[in-house]
């Protein structure tokens, strides 16, 4: 049973207000009191008394910790049956909600805790997307848009690919102790960390912009069956790619200074020739635009009909393999990152409404 000293003194009935009145001599005899023979600093003394005042303030809450675990339990069971319905459903809140929480909540926290690194990176990538995202949704399209688009979120996602390698090797290294005095220091693991960290968020946040850019690109040009009517508004050309609307083989005149109108029919041919992908549906695009369009932005149909596609061709090689291991990790760093303050948020507005506090 909980003692209580009180001017000296041992009584039974601790509660938090005791505990807070108390003096440091007395808390110190109170915690004493409650461990005999042991020998306590000052940090065992102060999480003792923080522990006791923590259990003193949750006396007699089993029933409410009890509903808050079963509340707890029921809402991460439903939380993927729930999310796959929603996007499945209402992709375009679904994409909004997701990309909106990734793009803030990290920042957010950082800004709190002083991560002026983070934040400083953070609105250099903000500036340079934003200037992306503005280019992919005017109207009407320049002809070069759609490429240098997909480029640099091709490039943004190596970059990302890449460091995100580097702090995990770096990690590995922190694991196994590779060179003791050095691997096995604090600012060390803590530098492969964050430097991992960056890699995938950074990769997340692209991977999630690419799909609103190739979206609203899509149809802007007409060639995609992916917009409110279900259909098409424009005929794709045998010869020409229906994601970046270049050309597919070298040849016809050259429009680069005009503006490509939805609707429009001319096409700006690429400068050189580059390889091709026929899809099983016959529908042919660059190589790059469909690994771009089905790997990084995770569509598994075809551009233009909608027709499921074969993925087998994009993991030939470990590269290929490689690539689809990091953009799966993507995923479980958006489940950390995106839905799990989400989830937490949720969870906190029910306590409150049933007074679960």
């Amino acid at each position: 049973m909980d003692r209580v000293v009180v001017a000296g003194s041992v009584s039974n009935g601790a509660s938090a207000a005791n505990i807070a009145a108390m003096d440091e001599t007395q808390q110190a005899a109170y915690i004493s009191a409650l461990y005999p023979g042991r020998s306590l600093d000052a940090d065992d003394i102060r999480r003792a008394v923080q522990r006791e005042q923590y259990n003193a303030e949750h006396k007699g809450h089993e029933g409410k910790h009890l509903a808050m675990f079963l509340i707890f339990i029921f809402v991460l069971a439903m939380l993927p049956a729930t999310v796959k319905h929603w996007r499945q459903r209402y992709p375009t809140s679904y994409r909004l909600v997701s990309v909106g929480s990734i793009c803030l909540i990290p920042p957010y926290f950082a800004l709190g805790n002083e991560y002026y690194r983070f934040v400083t990176l953070w609105i250099g990538y903000a500036v340079a997307n934003t200037y992306v995202l503005y280019l992919a949704t005017r109207k009407p399209l320049y002809p070069r848009t759609p490429r240098r688009v997909y480029q640099w979120f091709s490039l943004i996602n190596k970059m990302s690919y890449g460091v995100s390698v580097v702090g995990f090797v770096l990690f590995l290294l922190c694991f196994f102790n590779v060179a003791p005095g050095l691997t096995n220091t604090e600012s060390f693991v803590e530098t492969s960390m964050v430097i991992m960290f960056y890699g995938l968020y950074f990769g997340l946040m692209s991977r999630d912009l690419v799909v609103l850019c190739s979206d609203r690109i899509t149809a802007t040009l007409g060639y995609s069956s992916s917009n409110k009517t279900g259909l098409p508004t424009k005929h794709l050309a045998h010869n020409v790619c229906g994601i970046c609307s270049d050309q597919l083989a070298q040849g016809g005149s050259n429009t680069d200074s005009g503006l490509l109108h939805a609707g429009a029919e001319a096409v700006r041919p690429t400068a050189l020739a580059e390889p091709t992908h026929e899809l099983d549906c016959g529908h042919v695009f660059h190589a790059t635009c469909i690994r771009g369009w089905c790997v990084i932005g995770k569509k598994e149909t075809c551009p233009f009909c909608s027709e499921k596609v074969d993925l087998t061709p994009f993991k030939q090689n470990p590269w290929d393999r490689q690539e689809l291991v990091y953009i799966s990790a993507l995923e479980y760093m958006r489940f950390f990152i995106s839905w799990q303050p989400l989830t937490l948020l949720l969870m906190a507005g029910i306590f409150w409404i049933l007074g679960l506090d």
